[in-house]
C-alpha cells in the first residue's frame, strides 16, 4: 500500500519518535498503563509510518470515546483460560485489542517454540489495528505467522443479498526472509478497507466507485455514501467466501461475536465488541534449517521480481514491501500525516489535558 492510496489536503511531516510519545501520553492519560499505552503507540504509529493510514492515529477519537463511554476497558489484562498442548484459548476481558493481540501472539509464539507449531483462539477482545504488526512478531521471531480476525462492524453483504450480514474479516500470512524484507500479506476480504473509506470522509477525497456501493447497491465515489453502505467484497463471490471461512475461524469457533451480535464500532461506543481472533505459528526449524529457508524464501522473491512487467510498470512487488519501504523512510523523513488528522488528535490531547510541547 502506498500513500498515493489517499488524497490528503494540506499535510505535515512528525517524527516516528515524536508520533510515539504523543499516543503513549495519550492512552496513559485516558486510562492506561505505561507498558499498555506504549503497545498502543508502537501498534498505530507502525501502522501509518507504512502508509496504512486507515489503521493510525486517525482512530484515536474512536478508541477513546470506547474508552469513555465504556465500551473498551483500558486497564483490563488478557489472560489463557484453556490449553491443551500447542494450543490454547485466551479472555481478553474486554482489553484493548492491540494488548490482547501482542499477549496472544507472544503465547502462539511460545508454544510453537516448544511444539513445532500452535494455534491460539481469542474471545473478548476488540479491533487491534493491523494483522501485519502481530505476524511481524512471528517472523522476527522465525516463524511463519498467521492471524485472522473477525471486523468490528458488518459492512458486506452476502454474494446476492442486500443486507449487512458480513464484516471484511481480515487476515494476514507473515514469512521470513534472509537479507529482503520479511514477506507479510495483510489483506481485508473487501476491494479496500473501511479505515480508508473512513479516511477519505475525513479529508473530504472522493473513493474509486469500486471500493463500495451505496445504500441503493449502487457503486459511489462519495465516502459518506459508502460509509452507509456497504463494501464491495475482492474477487466477488469468491472474496465472499472468504470472508465468511475467515469469521469462521475467528469468530464461531470461539463464541465470540458474530452475525447479529456484531456491533458498529463506530457508531456504538457504549457497546462491548466481544472481538475474536485466532493466532497461528510454524515454527521453521522444526520442518528445515531456518536459515536455509530464509535464502530459498529470498530466491522465491527474486524470481517474482524478475518477471516481465506490462508496459508502464517500473517495478514488481510481493505483498509487505511497499509498506517496509514506506516504514525504512518514515523512520528516515517523519511520517507525513494530513492537517485534518493532526487537528483532531491535537483537540483530543488538550482536552485530556496534554502539556503542549507534547503535541503533534
Amino acid at each position: 500500500m502506498s500513500s498515493s492510496d489517499y488524497k490528503f489536503n494540506e499535510k505535515k511531516i512528525i517524527p516516528l519518535p515524536k508520533a510515539e510519545a504523543f499516543e503513549r501520553e495519550l492512552y496513559m492519560a485516558a486510562g492506561m498503563s505505561e507498558k499498555d499505552a506504549a503497545c498502543v503507540a508502537e501498534n498505530l504509529v507502525e501502522a501509518d509510518a507504512r502508509g496504512v493510514y486507515s489503521h493510525g492515529i486517525q482512530r484515536n477519537a474512536l478508541y477513546l470515546a470506547r474508552f469513555e463511554q465504556g465500551g473498551t476497558d483500558p486497564a483490563a489484562q488478557p489472560e489463557t483460560v484453556r490449553q491443551v498442548g500447542a494450543t490454547a484459548l485466551i479472555d481478553g476481558h474486554n482489553a484493548m485489542g492491540m494488548v490482547v493481540g501482542t499477549y496472544s501472539m507472544e503465547t502462539a509464539i511460545h508454544l510453537a517454540g516448544k511444539y513445532g507449531t500452535s494455534a491460539v483462539s481469542v474471545t473478548g477482545s476488540n479491533h487491534f489495528g493491523t494483522c501485519a504488526h502481530f505476524i511481524e512478531m512471528a517472523t522476527k521471531a522465525g516463524m511463519i505467522g498467521f492471524c485472522w480476525t473477525i471486523n468490528c462492524v458488518n459492512i458486506m453483504a452476502p454474494w446476492g443479498g442486500t443486507d449487512r450480514q458480513l464484516g471484511n474479516n481480515p487476515y494476514g500470512i507473515g514469512v521470513p526472509c534472509l537479507d529482503r524484507p520479511d514477506v507479510i500479506l495483510d489483506m481485508a476480504t473487501s476491494v479496500a478497507a473501511r479505515g480508508k473509506i473512513v479516511m477519505a470522509r475525513k479529508t473530504h477525497a472522493p473513493i474509486p466507485d469500486t471500493w463500495a456501493l451505496d445504500v441503493n447497491g449502487k457503486p459511489t465515489t462519495n465516502p459518506e455514501a459508502a460509509y452507509w453502505g456497504t463494501v464491495q467484497p475482492f474477487a466477488g463471490y469468491k472474496g465472499y467466501g472468504q470472508t465468511f471461512m475467515n469469521a469462521v475461524l475467528a469468530a464461531v469457533l470461539n463464541n465470540s461475536s458474530f452475525g447479529p451480535d456484531i456491533i458498529d464500532l463506530y457508531e456504538e461506543p457504549q457497546k462491548v465488541q466481544n472481538s475474536g481472533h485466532l493466532f497461528q505459528c510454524i515454527d521453521i526449524n522444526a520442518v528445515d534449517d531456518i536459515n536455509k529457508f530464509k535464502k530459498r524464501m529470498d530466491e522465491a522473491v527474486g524470481y517474482i521480481k524478475s518477471g516481465k512487467k506490462v508496459d508502464g510498470v517500473e517495478e514488481i512487488y510481493v505483498p509487505g514491501e511497499i509498506e517496509a519501504r514506506n516504514y525504512q523512510k518514515a523512520l528516515k523523513e517523519g511520517i507525513v500525516y494530513p492537517c485534518e488528522v493532526i487537528e483532531e488528535n491535537n483537540e483530543i490531547a488538550r482536552r485530556y489535558h496534554l502539556p503542549e510541547h507534547v503535541l503533534l
